[in-house]
């Protein structure tokens, strides 16, 4: 099976790269491209698969440049939608931080493709390929930190991630919740990490943020199993010797 992945040199496509192997075949880059190369790129590829990681995903970034958010964010995933070709596209856990009440969220709406939510995913650097700051490597390099005692977030490992993702494709079409559950606070992740590597880091407490916390109840019922937060550290700092 041909599978175009778009991203494929960013944090979470060029795992995913890495793992689809011979299937995988990297989309160039989508900039300035309107709905009519999205389909010779497609066509192109001979894609039976879509999986869609590109983005502008910093949030700074897209409140600053709503017109370019809206077309990297919204425009060019319709786009492949609208190619008739399967797509599994990931967005972010960021899309509950206007949500009423405290959370876990469920999702439920049904469109054709699957909608991966994601949570913040980590990793240590893969050689060149992007890897900008995440919770780990934050953890890791920075002198002092600020989480919130108060907000509950999950935190995955981005290799999980890659590593379901065939599993992934094979869901029906709707928005599914992917990734770690977490039943800690931001700040009592953290310190978990801060005392299990003896970290020279000082925490401090940002006070009340909004709970970006899900419920992935979905995909397990549908044999997708995550390790919860603290698990995938466990499993992080063992892959790497940390």
């Amino acid at each position: 099976m041909k599978i175009l992945v778009t991203g494929a040199r960013g944090f979470v496509g060029a795992r995913i790269m890495e793992e689809l192997g011979q299937d995988a075949v990297p989309a160039p880059s989508l900039r300035a491209v309107d709905e009519e190369g999205i389909r010779r790129i497609v066509d192109a590829a001979q894609a039976e698969l879509i999986i869609h990681t590109a983005a502008m995903s910093d949030i700074s970034t897209c409140e600053k440049d709503p017109d370019g958010s809206y077309y990297a964010n919204v425009e060019i995933p319709i786009w492949l939608a609208r190619t008739g070709i399967k797509c599994v596209m990931f967005s972010t856990d960021q899309v509950y931080s206007g949500c009423a009440g405290e959370g876990p969220y469920t999702v439920d709406i049904q469109p054709e493709t699957i909608l991966l939510r994601a949570t913040w995913m980590y990793d240590m650097p893969k050689y060149g390929v992007m890897n900008r700051g995440n919770f780990l490597i934050n953890m890791l390099r920075q002198s002092e930190i600020s989480f919130s005692f108060a907000q509950h977030r999950a935190v995955t490992y981005v290799r999980e991630v890659a590593g379901l993702i065939r599993q992934a494709a094979l869901l029906p079409g709707g928005a599914y919740n992917y990734g770690s559950e977490n039943d800690l606070t931001m700040f009592e992740t953290a310190e978990w990490l801060r005392q299990t590597l003896s970290l020279p880091i000082k925490m401090q407490d940002t006070g009340p943020r909004h709970n970006l916390w899900m419920d992935c109840s979905k995909i397990r019922n549908r044999g997708i199993h995550f390790s919860d937060t603290v698990e995938g550290l466990q499993k992080c700092i063992r892959d790497y010797s940390l």
